[in-house]
C-alpha cells in the first residue's frame, strides 16, 4: 500500500513537472496572427530578439523615421508611460541597428530634407501583470497585453499608413518564467519591423498587402487574445 501511494506520488510529480516545461515552453508573446507561414511578417521576426531582418538601404524608399506623439489616454498616462517609452526606445534601437536608415529619432521643429516617415502611436489597450503579483498568484493573476494603434505619415503630413500591433502572454507560460516584462520589447520589434517593411520602394506588400485607395490604409491586425 505504501508502495502503490509513493508510486502514485512520484507519478503526480512526474506530471507536475511536465506541465512546468509545457507552459515555459509556450511563447510569451501569443498576439502573433494564427496561421501565418510569411518569414517577413514583423510578428514572425520580431521574435529574435537578437538581430533584425536585414534590410538593404537600396531598396528603402524612405530612409528617416521620425517618431512623433505617443497618446496615453489620461487614466493610464501615470502607469503606462515608461511601457510606451520602453517601446519606442527599442522600436528606434531596432531600426538604428539595421544600419540602412540615415536617421532614426524624434520628430524636430525642422523639417528633413530627405524623404522621411512621421510616427504617431495611440496606447488602445493595455494590462500588466506587476512581478509581485506574478510571483504569489502566478497563472490566477491572468494574462498582460499591450495594444497600439499605429499611424504613419510622409513628410507633408499625409496618412500613409495605419494598423493595430498588439500582443499577449499566456498566464501559465507568465507564471514560470515571468515574461510580463518583455511585451513592451517585442512590441517594439514588432513596430521597427513593420516599419523597415513599409519605407521599402515596393511598401513591403510580399508580406503585409497594402489596401485602400490614393493614400493606403492597412487592415487592422488581427491577433488572437
Amino acid at each position: 500500500m505504501k508502495l502503490k501511494n509513493l508510486c502514485s506520488a512520484g507519478s503526480a510529480s512526474l506530471f507536475l513537472v511536465v506541465v512546468i516545461l509545457v507552459c515555459a515552453a509556450l511563447p510569451a508573446a501569443a498576439g502573433k496572427k494564427k496561421n501565418n507561414s510569411n518569414p517577413q511578417d514583423p510578428y514572425v521576426t520580431a521574435e529574435d530578439y537578437e538581430k533584425a531582418p536585414t534590410v538593404n538601404p537600396a531598396d528603402l524608399a524612405f530612409r528617416v523615421v521620425l517618431f512623433g506623439d505617443f497618446t496615453i489616454p489620461q487614466e493610464w498616462e501615470k502607469d503606462a508611460r515608461k511601457i510606451t517609452d520602453s517601446t519606442i526606445a527599442q522600436a528606434k534601437a531596432r531600426l538604428t541597428s539595421t544600419q540602412a536608415f540615415t536617421t532614426v529619432g524624434t520628430q524636430q521643429d525642422t523639417a528633413p530634407t530627405d524623404p522621411y516617415f512621421v510616427v504617431k502611436c495611440t496606447l488602445l489597450n493595455y494590462r500588466m501583470v506587476s512581478a509581485k503579483a506574478r510571483f504569489f498568484a502566478g497563472a490566477i493573476a491572468g494574462t498582460s497585453y499591450i495594444t497600439y494603434k499605429v499611424q504613419v505619415y510622409d513628410g507633408k503630413g499625409t496618412l500613409q499608413f495605419q494598423r493595430e500591433i498588439s500582443t499577449e502572454n499566456n498566464a501559465f507560460a507568465a507564471a514560470f518564467s515571468f515574461n510580463d516584462k518583455n511585451l513592451p520589447t517585442f512590441l517594439g520589434n514588432v513596430l521597427a519591423d513593420y516599419l523597415a517593411l513599409r519605407a521599402r520602394k515596393d511598401m513591403g506588400a510580399s508580406a503585409y498587402p497594402v489596401v485602400g485607395g490614393e493614400h493606403p490604409t492597412d487592415a487592422a491586425a488581427t491577433t488572437s487574445k
